[in-house]
């Protein structure tokens, strides 16, 4: 019977997959059409099913190490704590990896090292997004960029945040549900190995006419989690930068509603608040259209909600409810408005809500901490390495 076990799938540059059996036998057969072309810079792929382990190694030598879920656990998270870093500090850890001497504080580049090895020895999950994604793609530096994917994907283990926006839909119906008195629903992992999860995108079932013979019954999932890894590679590794989307009209109507509520210096701050708080309802009403639709609400219903639900401090949606303090505090403060500014606080809001630590930009944290203290959220917010070190180095991390 173990003879029979398949203890590896590897893929090699030679573009044959090759499948391992306990028995020492080994099997040949050709990958499929546009496999080679998809994993850009790959010289080997290798999945091992009862080490749960995913390996990439890159023409440089670099060598990927990824954690492997199932479908009956997606998040072996076995409490380990979930670290949540912003874009610059992914690029501080990619600095100390390749170029020490670019990093400007020595208490940063320990920070730095400390965390990679917490990482490497399982000891801690450095999730990566769809903003690292989205943001590494775009760089047009090759070295820098490469450099960048080979923290990313060495340090995550494979870990990712689920898309955000999907977050967002799963707390908006949790909170419709909560207020028209249904019954709940299983909220998802926000933090998983589970295929495609940092994307905007369901499972898919993408097979080409060579894999239909080749993918044994049984492993559609991993077929799924290899082919997610690819897509994963092939965004970060294309020599052509990635052109970031563009908004624009986001940032143009904050603008106006924020130099218009400036203006109001006959309202008081209570009223200027309230006032900040049905902007932020207009500016998710497709959001809750969509997830009143799903759940099924009536327009009394959805009513009500909007009267004795959206106006209190915690809507029974932590990430939105951050999201919505940290705007409405900005709102309020007059600050200025980038087209950075909806990326950093959509998804460091909803990385605050569900991990343990967020390390991000001096001025969002501060907007997250005002906001985490008034929600009671647990959360450990940074904005810097070190100060995330001296918090670790002090908490037992378990052991793998």
């Amino acid at each position: 019977m173990a003879s029979s076990l398949i203890r590896a799938v590897q893929w090699r540059e030679d573009d044959i997959f090759a499948v391992k059996f306990g028995s020492g036998r080994v099997v040949g057969f050709p990958a499929p059409d546009g496999f080679k072309d998809s994993v850009l810079g790959m010289t080997m792929v290798e999945y091992r099913p009862w080490s749960k382990r995913l390996i990439f190694e890159r023409g440089a030598g670099f060598v990927y190490n990824w954690e492997v879920g199932s479908p009956s656990n997606w998040a072996p998270l076995k409490g380990r704590p979930v670290v949540y870093l912003d874009q610059n500090h992914w690029s501080t850890l990619s600095k100390q990896v390749f170029a020490p001497h670019r990093v400007s504080r020595a208490a940063e580049g320990n920070a730095a090292r400390a965390l990679l090895q917490l990482a490497e020895a399982k000891k801690v999950i450095l999730p990566f997004s769809a903003a690292h994604l989205s943001e590494t793609a775009a760089w047009s530096n090759e070295r820098g960029r490469l450099e960048l994917v080979d923290t990313i994907f060495s340090g995550s283990g494979g870990w990712q945040m689920l898309d955000p926006l999907k977050v967002r839909s799963a707390e908006f119906r949790a909170s419709l549900r909560a207020s028209a008195g249904l019954s709940s629903e299983r909220f998802p992992d926000v933090f998983t190995l589970a295929p495609f999860a940092a994307l905007d995108s369901e499972k898919r079932n993408v097979r080409s006419n060579h894999s239909l013979d080749i993918v044994p019954d049984g492993w559609e999932w991993i077929h799924q989690m290899l082919l997610s890894a690819v897509v994963y590679v092939s965004c970060m590794m294309d020599r052509a930068p990635t052109p970031r989307g563009n908004l624009d009209g986001w940032v143009d109507r904050v603008r106006e509603f924020s130099e218009w509520l400036s203006g109001e210096k006959q309202r008081t701050k209570e009223q200027r608040r309230r006032a900040a708080y049905v902007f932020a309802l207009s500016d998710t009403t497709n959001e809750v259209s969509k997830a009143a639709f799903e759940v099924g609400l009536t327009p009394d219903q959805m009513s009500y909600w909007n009267r004795a639900t959206w106006d209190s401090v915690e809507i029974g949606a932590p990430g939105i409810s951050l999201f919505r303090a940290a705007m409405v505090d900005k709102l309020l403060a007059g600050s200025p408005w980038e087209a950075n500014d909806l990326t950093d606080l959509v998804y460091l809001s909803t990385a605050a809500a569900y991990s343990d630590h967020v390390v991000g930009e001096r001025g969002t944290i501060a907007l997250l901490r005002q906001a985490a203290a008034r929600l009671k959220l647990p959360v450990q917010l940074h904005s810097n390495l070190a100060s995330l070190e001296a918090v670790l180095t002090t908490t037992r991390v378990p052991s793998q």
